[in-house]
């Protein structure tokens, strides 16, 4: 049986401890459908590592989930996403926050998620194609950032792009011992990492580039 939106939200989401009104409210307002490849529109809903082109696989429902409810994004928040996937996560960044700058090394999945984002009318995406294992650095600094693909340790100088209360989710290990964290700063010199659940996420491209860069 097709898993709808609302099943998903009430037999999926809640029961594993979504209740953040605004996260669910959200979660409502953006087709998961609309970003999934077509052959796998019947599990849209479902908790399912649904496959991309690049190798990559979807995050699941419960993730975007937990990831909004845990960044408790704001109106205001300027927003830093490390892998554009296929854009969903974006959505519902870009709906909570002021903008969202979205950064992916492969140009053909952010052409796709472009087109997935036109049906929502949002002007407040900005699209950089960069690696950022190499020496591309951001240019600004940002209330909110998440990596939408798992590191094997922090990255020094996304953490240096944080503001001042900004906070950061980002799962850090290797398969298959994986841990979310987020990484708040709390002063301009300081932050505090604070280990939230064990998970397994697909590992960000070129992630073995990040050894030999001076952060």
């Amino acid at each position: 049986m097709r898993i709808t939106k609302k099943n998903m939200i009430e037999s999926q989401l809640k029961p594993e401890g979504i209740s953040c009104l605004t996260t669910i409210d959200c979660i409502s307002k953006v087709n998961r459908e609309d970003f999934v490849p077509l052959k796998y529109i019947e599990s849209s809903y479902a908790e399912f590592d649904i496959p991309l082109d690049n190798n990559y696989s979807m995050l699941r429902p419960i993730m975007v989930a937990k990831i909004l409810q845990l960044l408790e994004i704001r109106k205001n928040d300027q927003i830093l996403e490390i892998g554009t996937g296929t854009g969903y996560l974006t959505c519902c960044m870009s709906i909570l926050g002021k903008s969202v700058d979205t950064v992916d090394m492969d140009e053909n999945i952010q052409i796709k998620a472009k087109l997935s984002l036109d049906n929502y009318n949002l002007y407040n995406i900005n699209f950089i194609n960069e690696d950022v294992f190499s020496n591309w650095t951001p240019q600004k600094k940002y209330d909110v950032i998440v990596f939408t693909g798992s590191v094997d340790s922090r990255v020094e100088k996304i953490e240096d792009s944080l503001k001042v209360n900004g906070r950061m989710f980002v799962v850090i290990g290797e398969h298959p011992v994986m841990t979310v964290n987020m990484i708040t700063r709390v002063s301009e010199e300081k932050v505090i990492s604070k280990q939230v659940f064990e998970t397994t996420l697909d590992q960000l491209k070129n992630i073995h580039k990040k050894s030999y860069l001076n952060f």
